[in-house]
C-alpha cells in the first residue's frame, strides 16, 4: 500500500482508538486498516501500538512517529491547498478542543452557524477541561482561557477579554453585609478555587490605587471547578470571584450581585489557539474569524456594567 496512505491510517487509529472506527471513518474495511498498520510497522521495523483486547495504546516509538505523522501530512495537506487555491474553501475535518465553561457561551449555536456557512466541513469538538496535546492528539485549535503565548510553539488570536468578578448571592449580603474594600473579604465565607493540577488555592486580585494586589481568601468550601464556584455562589454559599462570563447570565438575572467593581482586573484573555506551522489551513483561519466576529472583543463586562446602571438606587 501507498505509505501516505498508511500514514494516514495510523493517524486516524490513534484519533478513533480501534481499528474499527477508524476504518468507518476513512470509508475502508477494517482488513484494510489492520493491512495498512502491520505493512508499516514492518517497514519501520518497529512496533507502534501496543494491542490488547481492550484498548490500543501507542508506544514510545509511536508516539514520536505519531507526532511526526501529523506534522508531515499537514505539510501535504497545506501544500496541495496552496497549488489547488482551495486554502480560499475549509474543507475536510476540523477537530477543536473546548473548555467545559465554555458550552454555556452560546458556542454551539455558533458551531452550527459556521457549519452552515462551510458546509464542506465536518467539525469534532473535543469537551475537557485538561490541557491537550495538540500536536500529539491532532487537535487542529483549542479556545482556552490561559496565557497561551508562554507556549512558543502555539499562535494564539485573542476571543474576547475577561475579568475577575467578585460576587455573591443577594440573600448571601442581605445575612453578611456587602465589603466595601478587599481588604474586607477576610470577614467573608470565601469560596476557593483549588487548581486541580497543582492542588494549590487561587489568590484573589485586585486593582488597589492602581497597583494589582492579591487577597488570600479563607472560606469553608474549595472548589476545582469555576462553574461550580458560580452554583456555590448563586445558592448563598459565600463570596467568589470567577470569569465575569461565567457568572454574567446569574448577574443579568438578578442571582449575582457583583461588588467592589471599582477593583475589577483583567483575567486571562480568552483565546484561539492552534500549532504554529509556516502555513495557516483555511478551515482554521475561517474558524478563528468566524469566533472573533461572534464574540464581542471586551468580553461580557460591558454588558454587566451597563445592566448594574440600570438598577435602581437602593
Amino acid at each position: 500500500m501507498d505509505q501516505l496512505f498508511c500514514m494516514r491510517v495510523f493517524v486516524r487509529i490513534v484519533e478513533q482508538g480501534a481499528c474499527s472506527r477508524a476504518a468507518d471513518d476513512l470509508g475502508v474495511s477494517r482488513a484494510t486498516v489492520t493491512t495498512a498498520l502491520s505493512q508499516l510497522e514492518k517497514r519501520l521495523g518497529v512496533r507502534l501500538l501496543q494491542r490488547t483486547t481492550r484498548r490500543l495504546s501507542l508506544t514510545d516509538e509511536g508516539r514520536a512517529y505519531y507526532a511526526d505523522c501529523v506534522r508531515i501530512l499537514g505539510d501535504i495537506d497545506e501544500a496541495e491547498d496552496a497549488l489547488t487555491h482551495a486554502r480560499l474553501s475549509p474543507r475536510g475535518r476540523l477537530r477543536v478542543s473546548i473548555a467545559q465553561s465554555f458550552e454555556p457561551l452560546g458556542f454551539f449555536p455558533l458551531l452550527a452557524r459556521f457549519m452552515d456557512e462551510y458546509p464542506e466541513l465536518s467539525v469534532e469538538v473535543i469537551v475537557t477541561d485538561r490541557a491537550v496535546n495538540m500536536v500529539e492528539e491532532g487537535i487542529d485549535c483549542a479556545v482556552r482561557a490561559v496565557e497561551a503565548s508562554r507556549d512558543a510553539l502555539l499562535v494564539a488570536r485573542t476571543l474576547f477579554i475577561a475579568r475577575w468578578l467578585t460576587c455573591a448571592s443577594p440573600g448571601y449580603f442581605a445575612q453578611h453585609g456587602v465589603p466595601g474594600h478587599p481588604s474586607e473579604i477576610a470577614a467573608h465565607n470565601c469560596i476557593r478555587f483549588v487548581s486541580p493540577s497543582t492542588g494549590r488555592a487561587r489568590d484573589w486580585l485586585f486593582d488597589e490605587g492602581g497597583v494589582q494586589t492579591k487577597r488570600t481568601p479563607r472560606g469553608s468550601l474549595s472548589l476545582t471547578s469555576l462553574d461550580a464556584a458560580v452554583a456555590a455562589a448563586r445558592a448563598g454559599t459565600g463570596l467568589a470571584q470567577v470569569p465575569d462570563l461565567l457568572a454574567c447570565g446569574a448577574v443579568l438575572a438578578g442571582e449575582l450581585e457583583p461588588v467592589l467593581t471599582e477593583h475589577i482586573v483583567q483575567a486571562p484573555a480568552v483565546v484561539l489557539a492552534y500549532p504554529g506551522n509556516r502555513y495557516l489551513p483555511a478551515k482554521v483561519r475561517a474558524f478563528a474569524a468566524f469566533l472573533q466576529k461572534a464574540y464581542p472583543r471586551q468580553g461580557w463586562w460591558p454588558k454587566i456594567a451597563a445592566h448594574l446602571q440600570r438598577r435602581p438606587a437602593a
